[in-house]
């Protein structure tokens, strides 16, 4: 706790450079989506319907008359606002635990603070993502109570391959899909297929960051603590949403010479689900 200003400058660099390590490291939902700069409180998007355009009936696209009038197909979009959300923690920290605890309070406080920011962040997204379980727009698939993740009749394979399957016939891109689990059902996915043996390929082998735990049936496993019990999420990452970002995340220190330091940090964004077809709710991976 130096009081020349050059070294307070330095704290203040480093209270920054940890907070936003640290969250980087801790965010999940951020891989699923595309993260976009805005300077406006309101954020307009528009979704468009992705059904593949084709001529009404009786003026069909196929076998048009010579000299015929071409059938018409207009695409169609739907205009949505959103509004930016404020997301942050402080802590204030009294001048005698900084230089005397037996703890590094400072630095444990720096990576409390990161985690509930982003933890908060990525509660958002989750949410958006699945229209807070509560499906509309988004596409679902209903694994039934009896056949959750847990229990004898599990089919954790055909249930991704079978969102895999909504997401295609709905002409997205399947090839780098993401599935967000909870610690709960990636212990039960992990035990399925050691059950199952050789009949079933092991799960891929991925460094673990941000959450990732490999691949099954080509579809990268995410674990996260925000996704609900009994739920689990399978999406197209940078596809199915953006994340408008007004302030991205930022740190700032304010010392009271030998009294206190506050650490604060601070987020403001929102999520849009521009393409809500490109995400594939499963409800009731867990057995009740």
């Amino acid at each position: 706790m130096a009081e020349v200003a050059a070294q307070q400058s330095l704290r203040k660099e480093f209270v920054d450079s940890v907070v936003k390590q640290t969250a980087m490291q801790t965010y999940k939902f951020k891989q699923a989506v595309s993260i976009v700069s805005t300077s406006a409180w309101k954020n307009y998007f528009f979704r468009e319907d992705t059904t593949i355009l084709a001529g009404k009936t009786g003026n069909a696209t196929k076998g048009i008359p010579r000299g015929a009038e071409f059938p018409q197909a207009s695409v169609s979009w739907t205009k949505i606002q959103t509004t930016i959300e404020k997301y942050g923690l402080e802590d204030n920290i009294p001048y005698e635990d900084l230089i005397s605890d037996d703890l590094d309070v400072r630095d444990r406080t720096l990576i409390r603070i990161a985690e509930g920011v982003a933890k908060a962040v990525d509660d958002e997204i989750w949410d958006v993502l699945t229209e807070s379980q509560s499906p509309s727009a988004i596409q679902t698939i209903d694994i039934g109570r009896v056949n959750g993740w847990d229990g004898a009749s599990a089919a954790v394979i055909d249930d991704l391959l079978h969102a895999k399957q909504l997401i295609a016939e709905k002409n997205y891109p399947t090839e780098n899909l993401m599935c967000f689990v909870n610690p709960h059902d990636y212990r039960k996915i992990m035990n399925y297929l050691a059950e199952k043996g050789a009949q079933f390929p092991s799960i891929g082998n991925q460094v673990a960051t941000n959450g990732v735990q490999g691949k099954v049936a080509g579809i990268t496993l995410v674990v996260s603590n925000s996704v609900t019990a009994s739920y689990a999420l399978v999406c197209v990452p940078k596809r199915c949403a953006t994340w408008k970002e007004l302030v991205p995340l930022r740190t700032t220190t304010k010392e009271d010479p030998y009294k206190s330091m506050t650490i604060r940090s601070v987020e403001m964004g929102v999520t849009q689900l521009t393409d809500p077809e490109a995400c594939v709710l499963l409800t009731y991976t867990e057995r009740y």
